[in-house]
């Protein structure tokens, strides 16, 4: 039998659970979750080894109606997310709104490759139910395959692996067996801390928050990372640090415990707090930070 490899896209709207998807297929934690929308920004590759494949995935910011510049950029990610892949995995969830898949699937009558409808959260609902989901969404789309699957539990996702190889060309791998993902240690860590703030804060803080990784230093016996937490408002900047420090001082250890667990090491993680006024609405600053809209 050949050995085949392929670049997979999974696509869907916010909080349909494609970054648990990945982590679950991948068997470890490449993309940082959420219950809330929008945790994903930007397109991460994983990458899985199975004795007769590669199968590099691409987890995309959920699609949305942008309302600033920020949320454009995470919408063209998503659409670049397209462009020159082999399989396209839709994701849903038991409880999207019909009428926004309806948009998007209708935008995707121009992609050439297979389209595999995944009703994600399988856990979430009855037997019955999901059938029904699966059968109102087919009339909307003329997909090559669908399944119904649970991130969680990990059911149905063996069997949709095999139908997404049986898609992906014959080919060589494209990344070493030893490579999991594409993401870079000091994008990792800014991940791994804005996860933590989105966990802790319940606000709409985390959506105006940005962390940029200054210092990424491997000292020997401990690494030495210096991070700044970017805010959009003062009130916002209370918040992350809580009274006392006590809440900056949480995000900050449970940050660095994951961190120590990845690399195996100890870990000096200094944090800080700044505000970026209305970052999110800013091109200069977007630029800055490497978020370039058309």
């Amino acid at each position: 039998m050949a050995f085949r490899s392929g670049f997979v896209t999974i696509w869907g709207q916010s909080n349909v659970g494609k970054s648990t998807f990945l982590n679950y297929v991948l068997g470890r934690k490449v993309a940082i979750v959420s219950s809330k929308p929008q945790t994903t920004r930007q397109v991460l590759k994983g990458i899985l080894n199975l004795p007769d494949a590669q199968v590099v995935f691409l987890d995309t910011p959920g699609l949305h109606s942008p309302r600033d510049e920020f949320g454009k950029w995470m919408v063209q990610e998503a659409e670049k997310a397209l462009d020159g892949v082999d399989v396209l995995l839709y994701m849903i969830a038991p409880d999207n709104r019909e009428e926004e898949d309806r948009k998007y699937l209708n935008s995707l009558h121009s992609f050439t490759g297979p389209v595999f409808l995944v009703l994600n959260k399988k856990d979430l609902v009855q037997e019955e139910e999901a059938r029904k989901i699966l059968s109102r969404f087919s009339n909307l789309f003329p997909f090559q395959g669908k399944a119904a699957v649970s991130s969680i539990t990990g059911e149905g996702i063996s069997e949709l692996l095999s139908e997404i190889v049986e898609a992906l060309p014959p080919g060589p791998p494209y990344y070493g067996e030893d490579v999991i993902s594409d993401i870079w240690e000091k994008d990792i860590v800014a991940e791994i801390i804005r996860e933590k703030i989105w966990w802790y804060t319940y606000q709409e803080v985390p959506y105006g928050v940005e962390v940029r990784v200054e210092e990424f230093k491997d000292r020997g016996d401990i690494l030495y990372i210096r991070a700044i937490i970017y805010v959009e408002r003062d009130s916002h900047k209370k918040i992350v640090i809580g009274q006392e420090g006590k809440m900056l001082k949480k995000i900050g250890e449970e940050a660095r415990k994951e961190i120590e667990f990845n690399w195996g090491k100890k870990v000096y993680l200094d944090l800080w707090v700044k505000v970026e006024k209305n970052w999110r609405k800013r091109p200069e600053v977007l630029g800055r930070w490497g978020y370039r809209t058309k």
